[in-house]
Parts: structure tokens; sequence; C-alpha cells
């Protein structure tokens, strides 16, 4: 969708305009990630949907017990920031509304966040990766709302991993790591925009 007649506004303009639909939920995906990697040993719907419940029960443990340790607001300072001065400095003009269906020139990003923490990647070594996962719509400003079709899905880990433990401990890697994954996804979406236009 990044693609879909991008080239037009090569010659016409440089401004976008970015709204964020919602926001960046932090979560630790440890024992659903598991269980659906080897497979619910239970014959029934309703035992399935019990295992789940548990499992993202001790999911929620996880999540209390690690984001603490958690800049507040990361995703907001790291993905957003990155994405602005990278756009900026490849001579758009980012200006970030809290809405968009009145726009009528330029070209409009819409972010929708939905989860970033860290998640089990290696379910034999029992190891866990920073990770990002959201949506972006691209469309010029003329156009009606981003439809769910139009929306393109962005999932990202980092290189690194590590045993749950680790991230406890109190040279914890998790802000390092968090911040990098953010970084990069949104390095990896400005380019994407960026080049759809240049082309």
């Amino acid at each position: 969708v990044l693609l879909l007649s991008a080239s037009t506004y090569a010659s016409e303009t440089r401004t976008i305009y970015i709204e964020v639909v919602g926001q960046g939920e932090f979560e630790v995906l440890y024992h659903r990630a598991l269980s659906n990697a080897t497979g619910a040993a239970i014959g029934s719907f309703i035992g399935a949907g019990i295992q789940s419940g548990i499992e993202a029960g001790k999911d929620q443990e996880k999540t209390r017990e690690l984001k603490p340790l958690i800049i507040q607001d990361t995703w907001k300072v790291r993905f957003l920031d990155t994405l602005n001065n990278k756009l900026e400095s490849e001579g758009f003009e980012a200006v970030w509304v809290e809405d968009t269906k009145d726009i009528d020139d330029g070209l409009v990003l819409k972010i929708y966040p939905d989860l970033y923490g860290f998640k089990l990647v290696d379910t034999h070594r029992r190891l866990v990766s920073a990770f990002i996962d959201f949506k972006v719509g691209l469309s010029d400003g003329g156009s009606k709302n981003v439809k769910d079709h139009d929306k393109e899905a962005y999932y990202l880990t980092n290189r690194n991993q590590y045993p749950y433990d680790d991230l406890l401990k109190e040279d914890s890697p998790a802000n390092a790591d968090l911040e990098a994954v953010l970084e990069k996804a949104a390095k990896r979406l400005a380019n994407k925009i960026i080049y759809s236009v240049k082309e």
C-alpha cells in the first residue's frame, strides 16, 4: 500500500501528515508462544480455552514483573521520534495531527500501534527477544479513511536473545533492546515511505 500511487507526490509536495491511532501496549508473550509452538494436548475447545486463559495469566504476571524496569513511554519516544527525525532529514515536513479526515493535500500516514515488549522466540532454549507489532496505512489527503485491507502489518524482533530471567537482572538489557527494535522499525517505515515517493 505504501507504493500505491506514491510517485505522484514526488513533484507536488513533501508534506506528510501523521496520525497515531491508539497506543502501543507493553506485553511479555512467553507461555502463549510456548503453547502455540508445542501444540495443545487438550481434546476440547473448552479445555483449550481454559488452558489459553491460564497461559495468558502467567504472561500477565511476567508483564507486571518486567514493566517497572521499562522506561515509561518508550514506544512513543523512541519509535515516533526516530520516525520524525528520519523523515525530516530526508526533506519531508512531518506534521503530527490528531485527526486526518479533513486534510486535502499531502501524504497522510496513519500508524496503528499494537504490541511491543518481549516474546519467546526460541522454544527449545527458552530465549526471548524484544519485538514490535504495528500496522500503517498511507494515502493522499483527499482520499477516504484507510480501510482495514489497506493497512500494512509490521512485525520486527531484535537479533539479541536471552533467558527471560536475564531481563530482571541489575544490568538488564531490556531497555536497550526495546529501544533498538523500536528505532529499527521506525527507520524501516521511514525508508519505505521515502523510497516510494522517489520512484
